[in-house]
């Protein structure tokens, strides 16, 4: 029977699979246009300060292995995207004219459009599957979750250090899809920003809070993982913030 055990460990392993591959739609959408300059630099350095803090956290609260790990790769993650950006702007510097974006077809464009809908449709999708399979693993005889023991209640504790770094974290993400809302609103342009890195996003930070909530709705352990539960379900606002720009200036983007 498919109880808040499983749904958490569902929506936990979708979440995970989300964040591993949220950075990879822009990191691809900057190599096909061989720029960068639409990705505000300002959201990317908040969202790794963000990052560095939850890994320090997990580190401080001593978290599975796992949890680490995984915070780790995103501050990688970060790093990669963040590089890639200044190697593009510092091309563009050196190589202007070679460098210079010729007027596209309005209808390849759309035709590139619509396929990067399909595209992140079906990435979505994957990311849906691989939460089921995992957890399908995850639940074989003799296989431990790593998300959650058994069938032992986690005691979650209230502890003063990494609750200071949760809670820096939780202001950090809420503020960091502010500047690329700005520069999205001073453009008039979403052109060059990744559709998909902003669906990962919402679908994991949604499936995550599912599964702390699904897990436990005690007093308790939401006073624990509010920082967690507001830096994801909060950062929810600006997201679709981002894909209203999206629709809103939809007619500039083609051409």
């Amino acid at each position: 029977m498919f109880d808040n055990k499983a749904l958490a460990e569902v929506s936990g392993y979708i979440s995970i699979a989300c964040w591993i591959v949220v950075s990879i739609p822009q990191l691809y959408e900057n190599y096909r246009r061989k720029s960068s300059d639409s990705v505000s630099l300002s959201f990317l350095y908040i969202w790794l300060a963000g990052d560095l803090l939850n890994l320090t956290g997990s580190i401080l609260q001593d978290l599975l292995s796992t949890a680490i790990y995984l915070a780790a790769y995103y501050v990688l993650s970060d790093f990669v995207i963040i590089l890639q950006v200044y190697y593009y702007r510092r091309k563009i510097a050196f190589e202007d004219v070679e460098s210079t974006p010729l007027l596209s077809d309005p209808q390849t464009s759309e035709k590139s459009k619509l396929n990067q809908i399909w595209g992140n449709l079906i990435g979505l999708i994957g990311v849906c599957l691989t939460g089921v399979i995992a957890y399908y693993f995850s639940s074989l005889p003799q296989s431990a979750s790593p998300l959650i023991q058994d069938d032992i209640k986690v005691q979650q504790h209230m502890e003063l250090l990494p609750q200071i770094f949760g809670w820096c974290s939780a202001i950090l993400y809420l503020g960091s899809r502010i500047p690329q809302i700005i520069q999205n609103y001073n453009s008039k342009s979403t052109e060059g920003l990744s559709l998909g890195m902003f669906c990962f996003s919402v679908l994991g930070n949604i499936t995550f809070c599912l599964s702390i909530l699904s897990y436990s709705t005690e007093y308790e352990d939401l006073l624990v993982n509010l920082p967690w539960l507001l830096g994801s379900g909060g950062t929810l606002v600006f997201d679709f913030t981002i894909f209203a720009q999206f629709y809103l200036y939809r007619e500039r983007n083609l051409y």
